[in-house]
């Protein structure tokens, strides 16, 4: 497989193998499963175990019928393509040439180039409206235009703006199916790992609690409520998204992450790296809950009225 003009052999079985795979076969080079994409009872997803290629069956749409293996773990792991480019590079071990090193000793004295920001007229392909999907999940008109959720025409996807918590300039775009569970980023832009979606509105709106969820559609339903939140874009907490949280001048975070074991693991992560630092407290969501964006409208209530402090997990050992 080519990655920026590097050919590394990569291991794709082992790539993909710690996902939540449903009726997965192998038959020689051959991968067959349910697609991730979408729900099914008939495995119709193929993934090449040596090119890394996959194909989509079922899919509806052209954008989602094929790929490569880059596109699927970047869907598989809700991180941008340009990561797992990094990601791959760095774990096999690329080498850097000597032509190469000497570009980017020229790019280092030059002057690193700012970090991408998108103009309007980069966005303007994505900023037709479909509101009807997101007021099918609670979340309100006057938020969808309050975040400038657009939607692109030929992927038939939502798309999210990922804003810069001090500048407000649109630093990465997510785009979300309307018709399965297919996402991707929009090529070029920051790793959203360095970001914290709804941050820069919650500052700009005087916040001084924040609620903290997974998905930004968990947040936006929060919005809608009238409650501050902003969503961590996955299951993980880098420290460039901690440094922003604690540099935000909001002094309560509420952990409110998936009922799950990957919202687990996350509401521990948060409980550790920002307990101490600020006040941290938990929700309880209700048993009928995977997320905040499942719970009722006549259940928020419920949930905020929950909140408590964090207690922390400790693991004492004794020597004799």
């Amino acid at each position: 497989m080519k990655i920026r003009n590097h050919e590394i052999e990569i291991d794709v079985a082992e790539e993909i193998e710690g996902f939540d795979w449903q009726k997965a076969e192998t038959h020689g080079d051959e991968y067959k499963a349910c697609s991730p994409f979408r729900d099914e009872r008939n495995p119709s997803f193929y993934i090449n175990l040596e090119t890394g290629l996959w194909v989509d069956h079922g899919a509806s749409e052209d954008y989602w019928k094929k790929g490569n293996l880059i596109s699927l773990l970047s869907f598989l792991q809700n991180v941008t393509y340009e990561e797992i480019e990094d990601y791959l590079l760095e774990k096999y071990n690329v080498v850097i040439t000597d032509v190469e090193e000497k570009e980017l000793k020229i790019n280092i004295q030059l002057g690193e180039a700012p970090p991408k920001v998108f103009t309007r007229e980069e966005l303007a392909p994505y900023l037709y409206r479909n509101k009807t999907y997101l007021l099918n999940r609670g979340v309100s008109e006057e938020t969808q235009k309050k975040f400038v959720v657009g939607y692109d025409r030929t992927s038939k996807a939502i798309a999210l703006l990922w804003l810069d918590s001090i500048t407000g300039k649109v630093v990465n775009v997510k785009f979300r199916s309307i018709k399965g569970k297919q996402f991707y980023y929009i090529r070029g832009g920051q790793p959203v790992s360095n970001h914290v979606f709804g941050l820069y509105q919650a500052i700009k709106a005087g916040a001084k609690k924040l609620y903290i969820v997974e998905s930004e559609i968990d947040a936006l339903y929060l919005w809608s409520n009238g409650i501050p939140a902003s969503a961590l874009g996955g299951s993980n907490l880098s420290p460039m998204q901690k440094r922003r949280l604690l540099l935000s001048g909001i002094e309560s975070f509420v952990i409110a992450t998936d009922n799950d074991g990957a919202g687990e693991r996350i509401k521990e992560a948060l409980k550790q790296e920002l307990n101490g630092q600020a006040e941290v407290l938990e929700v309880a969501l209700p048993e009928y809950a995977n997320d905040i964006n499942d719970v009722k409208q006549e259940d928020i209530k419920k949930v905020t009225d929950s909140e408590e402090p964090v207690t922390l997990q400790m693991n004492l050992s004794f020597t004799g």
